[in-house]
């Protein structure tokens, strides 16, 4: 008897706890599973999730299609919902279990640009030149930000604040709250890589060849490395490194203490693929179609996997295997630590996105207007 009562008891103080959540906030607390492009903030291209990912059998749950290409990585809600643009300007909330569409929402422009999901919003550029961000439940507006040229980048969001670059040039932070500017950094040139936050700096490439560090309170530089080519993808940070590759076929290691570059892998072929660390290595994807992992300390080839066609979707890992598409359409899956091929789906339509993988699948995108779930 004692034992029931107390049951109810806590049963009835968990629902008055989350009851005072949501009246206080408006809506219930989420916590993601892939809120991001490549994960997280750090954009290491591993999964949020407190429960241990499953491996992917590569097994089709679910197929469901738009009216036209996707360019964009799915965001993974907790509320069950799934994120992503297409190229008819739409932002897509597709339901988890079944692949039904629960809302879109029109920007008037290619959305390329890969949601984040934080605060209880969806945030997202348009090549309208404007960042949106909707109630991620309804779809409904809630703010938007507007820049001089399109919007390619994904969004970053951080305490509080959200981060994103522009074509035309800028780097820009804005309250999350409301869309209010905080402050902008004039880059130079195009800013098509989506930018990195850690421990108060953010970090975006652009077409200049420059990855630039740059403070999150104040939005001034605090170094930069210049490279041989532009830098078109997000960087990786980990264990104090940024990690980024370039159109020079280069993928570079940063010494983030010491602020400069610390090693460089030739990899003989432009990168549009953004690392993933994970593991100890860093993997990455060129347009000569192979996929390379290297030690993460040295620079050293641990393993390489030809797939006979350009690679500019980002790998994302579950911890022991490895995933990313080419631009015929193959999805791979990879051991993580030899390279070997576990399974391969063919999906027709070029893969430009990541895979999103949570803790029970895998969500990905093609150029043929489809979203697949896998297990």
């Amino acid at each position: 008897m004692f034992s029931s009562k107390m049951t109810r008891f806590a049963i009835l103080l968990a629902r008055s706890l989350f009851a005072f959540c949501v009246m206080m906030t408006g809506s219930p607390v989420f916590a993601e599973d892939w809120p991001t492009f490549h994960g997280n903030a750090a954009r290491t291209g591993t999964s949020t999730s407190a429960a241990a990912p499953a491996q992917i059998s590569g097994q089709i749950v679910w197929k469901s299609y738009v009216s036209s290409a996707i360019q964009s990585t799915p965001a993974v809600g907790a509320n069950g919902l799934i994120y992503f643009g297409a190229n008819d300007g739409t932002l897509y909330a597709f339901r988890a279990p079944d692949g039904t569409r629960a809302w879109s929402f029109d920007t008037d422009n290619w959305v390329a640009s890969s949601p984040a999901i934080s605060a209880g919003l969806v945030i997202f550029g348009s090549y309208s030149g404007k960042v949106f961000a909707l109630d991620m439940q309804s779809g409904a507006p809630k703010w938007k930000f507007t820049t001089h040229n399109m919007v390619a980048a994904s969004p970053a969001a951080a305490d509080g604040r959200v981060y994103f670059g522009g074509v035309d040039g800028n780097v820009y932070c804005a309250d999350i709250k409301n869309g209010w500017p905080k402050w902008s950094y004039k880059a130079g040139r195009e800013v098509y890589g989506s930018p990195v936050v850690s421990d108060g700096v953010v970090y975006a490439g652009n077409n200049d060849g420059k990855m630039m560090a740059i403070d999150t309170a104040t939005g001034k530089l605090k170094w930069r490395a210049i490279v041989g080519g532009p830098v078109r993808t997000a960087p990786a940070v980990s264990g104090g490194f940024v990690y980024f590759g370039s159109w020079d076929g280069k993928l570079y290691c940063a010494d983030i203490k010491n602020q400069a570059v610390i090693w460089k892998y030739d990899s003989g072929g432009s990168i549009d693929s953004s690392p993933l660390a994970a593991g100890g290595l860093v993997y990455f994807g060129n347009i000569k179609g192979v996929m390379t992992a290297l030690d993460a300390a040295t620079g050293r080839v641990v393993w390489t996997k030809e797939t006979g066609e350009s690679i500019v979707s980002s790998p994302s890992t579950n911890g022991s295997q490895i995933f990313f598409g080419n631009n015929v359409g193959d999805l791979y899956a990879l051991n993580a630590k030899t390279g070997a091929e576990i399974w391969k789906a063919a999906m027709g339509g070029s893969i430009m996105s990541s895979p999103a993988v949570t803790s029970d699948a895998l969500y990905i995108t093609n150029t043929n207007g489809e979203i697949w779930r896998m297990r």
